[in-house]
């Protein structure tokens, strides 16, 4: 089971939707905000999910095996990095990183920790790929 922490809940509110529905797979344990009363009306009074609003403290869990960046783009960077070298897999919400330079300092965080980055990266086509979709 992989123990999960979302920081943002903005849009971490779509992504723990998807972690709900692998229960078998995922465990959201920690949901990260400065906003802790929007954090709370995404968890919906599930007492199973640590409501924090300080990133380190969530990076120094070692209970936590990865962190989902859901924060605006100018923190994915510097916040990837601090997790892989926390030793968290990163999965990171679009655009990964503002530069190529930004990339690569992930990449070598990424190198150095041996943990995974996912970038999150999917459009919808519209009716033309209503086939493919149904494929996927």
């Amino acid at each position: 089971m992989t123990r999960i922490a979302i920081l943002g809940a903005g849009i971490g509110a779509e992504h723990l939707t998807g972690y709900r529905a692998l229960p078998d797979r995922f465990t959201v344990a920690a949901l990260c905000d400065r906003d802790l009363d929007r954090a709370k009306i995404v968890v919906t009074g599930d007492s199973s999910i640590r409501l924090e609003a300080d990133i380190d403290a969530v990076l120094a869990d070692d209970s936590i095996d990865l962190v989902d960046i859901c924060l605006p783009p100018h923190l994915h960077a510097p916040v990837a990095v601090a997790a892989l070298d926390a030793g968290k897999h990163v999965i990171c919400e679009k655009p990964l990183a503002r530069s190529l330079a930004e990339v690569e300092t992930i990449g070598a965080a990424r190198e150095r920790s041996g943990r995974e980055v996912f970038p999150v990266f999917q459009y919808r086509f519209g009716p033309a790929f209503a086939a493919l979709d149904a494929l996927v």
